[in-house]
């Protein structure tokens, strides 16, 4: 659920009017800006770094509620392209506002045409509505491999100077990630058991891709009940779930309880970390060890 106060969007209105007023600056690189860390380490990876990377939602920020600062308005000003994931209630909030400040800027939205997954139904008693699109494609190395070519295409068509250099970084790049695409596989296929907690859904892609079951103690953005933590427990104690993931930007007070009641450890990923490659790494360690 997206919580934007008044006040904060009244500031947001006078720092547009602001900065669509500002002389444009000089610039050592191209400018583009991004949603979050993992697609700078994209671009990053394309680019050898000769473009800079404006991130809008930096580490340990809520992707569902976090607002730019003055800075990072100015940064995207400048830029040439805006990377968004495409479903983060953060885009969803300010992404049309944003556009204002640049209306020359072209978007990309890297869940155009992919298998995305929408949540399940939320019930409020007079009526029932669909469940939002899960945001996390860049949690999954098969989904990721499938955007990549998004983001290579999308440089070479604003910097043709730079095609060499994208053209063969994207083949190191798409190797390095076929090889954990292929890891991930191998390693469900060999676990025990593919089963873990979460609390905060952010390997839904990662679960359905390569075989895992998720189960997350948070559910619509929200904490969960005393009844319904009481069938978490039961379900992780049917399942013998061993871990449970938490993230850093949450309140994960539910989870300790539930570390508690059924023995899991608790450990710590992070889906908006900048290296992807070591974060999927990590994940899968996590697994070795746990699962």
């Amino acid at each position: 659920m997206i919580r934007i106060t008044f006040s904060a969007i009244a500031t947001f209105v006078v720092m547009l009017f602001f900065y669509a007023c500002q002389p444009a600056i000089d610039r050592e690189k191209p400018v583009v800006s991004v949603s979050i860390l993992p697609v700078q380490f994209f671009i990053d990876q394309l680019t050898d770094e000769s473009v800079e990377v404006n991130v809008m939602v930096p580490a340990g920020a809520s992707h569902a509620t976090y607002s730019p600062t003055p800075g990072q308005l100015q940064r995207l000003s400048d830029s040439d392209i805006y990377f968004r994931v495409g479903h983060l209630g953060y885009e969803k909030a300010f992404l049309p506002r944003l556009s204002e400040i640049n209306p020359d800027m072209q978007v990309v939205n890297l869940s155009e045409g992919l298998d995305l997954i929408v949540g399940e139904e939320i019930d409020h008693g007079d009526h029932v509505h669909e469940g939002g699109i899960d945001p996390h494609i860049w949690m999954s190395p098969a989904v990721v491999l499938s955007f990549l070519p998004e983001i290579k295409q999308a440089l070479i068509d604003a910097y043709p100077e730079m095609e060499y250099i994208v053209e063969r970084n994207y083949r190191v790049l798409v190797e390095a990630i076929k090889h954990v695409h292929v890891s991930m596989g191998d390693l469900a296929a060999e676990l025990e058991s593919n089963t873990f907690l979460i609390f905060h859904p952010a390997l839904t892609y990662l679960a359905r891709d390569y075989g895992f079951e998720q189960i997350a103690i948070e559910r619509h953005g929200k904490e969960p009940s005393p009844a319904l933590l009481r069938h978490i427990i039961d379900e992780a104690r049917a399942h013998e779930v061993s871990v449970i993931f938490i993230q850093q930007e949450f309140d994960v007070r539910s989870a300790q309880l539930v570390s508690q009641e059924t023995g899991a450890s608790l450990v710590q990923i992070n889906p908006l970390s900048y290296d992807w490659l070591e974060g999927m790494q990590h994940i899968m360690d996590v697994f070795k060890q746990n699962l």
